[in-house]
This record gives structure tokens, C-alpha cells and sequence, in this order.
């Protein structure tokens, strides 16, 4: 990831209240049926870490955060459910099956190699775990943030709705697209995974 998330780390733990309660209730309730009360859920690619510790708390469940950047992970605040864990999502230090489910919140399009990081996600979570990611899209007024995020030496790679599905299903994650609005959606769904990847 570039320099850019390490300088603009504490505007994004400034913008910790663009999520709501609602918020929180809406993404838990999408990986509840996965994420038993004391389970295990990975915010990849979380930053600060405050969208994985509002849903971990509307789940009672443990969170960790994983991310690349450092500066970011100095600023998740302290929780006994919470930990971090500096790490590339492309290869992620857990067992295999180690989590219920997983949460992947505006981050997606940040990965390297988006191949590699979901054949991580596939392996991590459980068999029947689930796995939630919210995007944004790169068509209409997405191709501004595509523009944008490659000025500042970012990947920038917004997959569409089908694209990031079908890029999924390969991994043998299965679920449907939900879209919000014109800009972003939503993927959840599980690992149909039953053997190791």
C-alpha cells in the first residue's frame, strides 16, 4: 500500500463516525447465521478499525484486524475483543478455517493481486463461513475514483458486481450482490469451500 494511508491514517480515524449504529446492526446482521456469540471475525484490509469493532459488538464476538499499513493499525482503539495484525491480505498469517467469517469494508480495490488475496479469504474462513465486502463500483462516476486513487499510487482496481463474484465463485465463495445506490455494493455470502485450498 502506498505512503498515502500511512500520512492520512488519523483523518481516517477522524471519520470513525461516518458509520452508525444502523450501520453496524445491518453488516452483522448479514454474517450472524456464521458468527456464533464469542466467534471469530477478521476486518481484512480494516484500517482503524472501526467498522470491524462495531459489528464485532453487535455480535458479541471477537475481531481481529488485519492490514498493511501500521499507522493505520496504531490508531484501532483498544478493546479487549479486538486485536491487530500487520499483514498483506495476499498472505495472511492464520491457520486454515481459523475464522467464522469475514468482513471486507471499502479495501478490496487496494489489494495487489486480487486473485491471491481471495484464495487467503477462501482458506481462512471456515467451510460455511461467511464473507462479507462492500465495494465501490468503476463505472460512472466510479472512473473519478479510479483516476484519483492511481495519482496517488494506489492499484485502484474497482471490480464490477459480477466481476468480483465470478473472481469469488472461483475460490468456491458463493453468495449474491446487493447494490447500494449508484457508486457501491455489496457481496455476501459464504465459503463453499469443503477441503483445503
Amino acid at each position: 500500500m502506498s505512503a498515502f494511508f500511512s500520512w492520512t491514517a488519523p483523518l481516517f480515524k477522524l471519520a470513525r463516525h461516518r458509520f452508525s449504529q444502523r450501520d453496524f446492526r445491518l453488516f452483522a446482521e448479514q454474517v450472524r447465521s456464521c458468527v456464533p456469540r464469542g466467534g471469530l471475525l477478521l476486518d481484512l484490509g480494516g484500517g482503524t478499525g472501526d467498522l470491524g469493532l462495531g459489528v464485532g459488538r453487535e455480535l458479541d464476538a471477537e475481531v481481529i484486524v488485519a492490514d498493511v499499513t501500521p499507522e493505520m493499525l496504531r490508531r484501532v482503539s483498544p478493546d479487549p475483543s479486538m486485536s491487530v495484525r500487520l499483514t498483506a491480505a495476499e498472505a495472511l498469517p492464520f491457520p486454515d478455517g481459523h475464522f467464522d467469517g469475514l468482513l471486507c469494508s471499502d479495501a478490496f480495490h487496494h489489494f495487489r493481486d486480487q486473485d491471491a488475496a481471495v484464495a487467503e479469504m477462501a482458506r481462512v474462513v471456515k467451510p460455511q463461513g461467511c464473507v462479507l465486502i462492500f465495494e465501490f463500483r468503476r463505472t460512472g462516476i466510479g472512473r473519478f475514483l479510479v483516476f484519483a486513487e492511481r495519482l496517488l499510487g494506489e492499484p485502484g482496481s474497482f471490480l464490477e458486481p459480477r466481476e468480483l463474484q465470478t473472481l469469488l465463485s472461483v475460490h468456491g465463495i458463493q453468495g449474491a450482490i446487493t447494490q447500494k445506490g449508484f457508486l457501491t455494493y455489496t457481496f455476501a455470502g459464504f465459503n463453499g469451500r469443503t477441503t483445503k485450498t
